[in-house]
């Protein structure tokens, strides 16, 4: 078996859902090199950590009263989950100025999860490459959202408290995530024993559980939009902001099409501008939803220097617009 056929097999799936998930953040993306830090915790220290774990504990589980056919279904969840689940805590505990919400979460969870299947891909299409062909519809196609989905159970829970100051609710939403997350995988690895039907049940229940994530994503889009909307306005009124900037920001579509204008028409430096410009208020709306939800890691001087790289910044691009004018 050519060794690009499987590696191929095992990445471009794995391209295609991570982009999803990158454009399901439509207002606020998050920092590229946290993208990359929570793909490359799932793809290499927690498939690492995971194997080196159920290696040690599958022998004494399966000589227990447990037995080997309980421990083949359950073991791997109740390893794998909570390593996955680490870069999340990592992310929320020290990273949480860049952890907004349920949809932050979201991404993160579905990001290591997507590092996770795609290691774990390629370690079984190497190991099994006569059935490349079914092995690949099955594990990257059918199930390919699977890691993503249960990782991504933890996300939104720490999402969903992320401005909560109780802290015991805090680590009751996380170990809540991660039940949830322990329960779908096992309920997976169980219904998978049954052949064609346990394949069909867990499917079902799987895409299930994903199209419940993504209407509660496309929730926070309103969540976020409304966010921006109310938080802009004053920046409109002291004239930070104009309406049309107000109106772009607001709305995605917009955006793009306004950077992609400018691409076009002006040159990469004046797109650059415009696109840090979008971005920089949206970070502003979410600072001052923050601060007003008393969120003591974001503070007002926080505030005004946003405040003072968009002055900037829409004074740098009414030049361009001046100069591209008289040319």
């Amino acid at each position: 078996m050519n060794i690009f056929t499987v590696i191929l097999a095992a990445t471009l799936p794995t391209a295609i859902y991570s982009l999803f998930i990158w454009w399901l953040d439509r207002y606020e993306k998050e920092p590229l090199w946290l993208i990359v830090v929570a793909f490359f915790w799932g793809s290499i220290p927690a498939i690492g950590l995971s194997l080196l774990f159920e290696l040690g504990l599958e022998l004494p589980l399966a000589a227990s009263p447990i037995g080997p056919d309980v421990a083949a279904w359950g073991l791997a969840p109740v390893v794998e989950e909570p390593i996955k689940a680490l870069a999340l805590v990592g992310l929320f505990l020290f990273m949480r100025h860049e952890f907004d919400g349920v949809l932050d979460g979201i991404v993160y969870g579905s990001l290591v999860g997507f590092g996770f299947s795609m290691t774990e891909n390629l370690l079984y299409f190497f190991h099994y490459s006569a059935n490349l062909g079914a092995l690949f519809w099955v594990r990257s196609i059918f199930f390919g959202l699977n890691h993503a989905f249960f990782t991504s159970l933890v996300g939104m829970a720490l999402g969903a408290v992320r401005y909560h100051p109780v802290r015991w609710l805090r680590i009751g939403a996380c170990a809540l995530g991660l039940a949830l997350a322990i329960i779908f995988h096992a309920l997976h690895n169980l219904a998978t024993h049954y052949h064609l039907p346990g394949l069909i049940a867990s499917w079902i229940v799987q895409w299930s559980g994903v199209l419940v994530v993504l209407a509660i994503a496309i929730l926070s889009w309103r969540n976020e939009r409304q966010w921006i909307e109310q938080e802009l306005r004053e920046e409109v009124s002291t004239g930070l902001l104009s309406s049309v900037d107000y109106a772009e920001i607001s709305s995605p579509a917009r955006r793009m099409q306004r950077q992609l204008h400018t691409l076009l028409n002006q040159g990469w430096a004046s797109y650059w501008r415009v696109r840090q410009l979008h971005h920089l208020a949206t970070k502003l709306a979410f600072c001052k939803t923050q601060l007003k939800l008393a969120d003591q890691r974001h503070t007002c001087d926080e505030r005004d220097q946003l405040r003072s790289q968009i002055s900037d910044l829409r004074a740098a691009i009414e030049r361009d617009e001046q100069l591209w004018g008289q040319a």
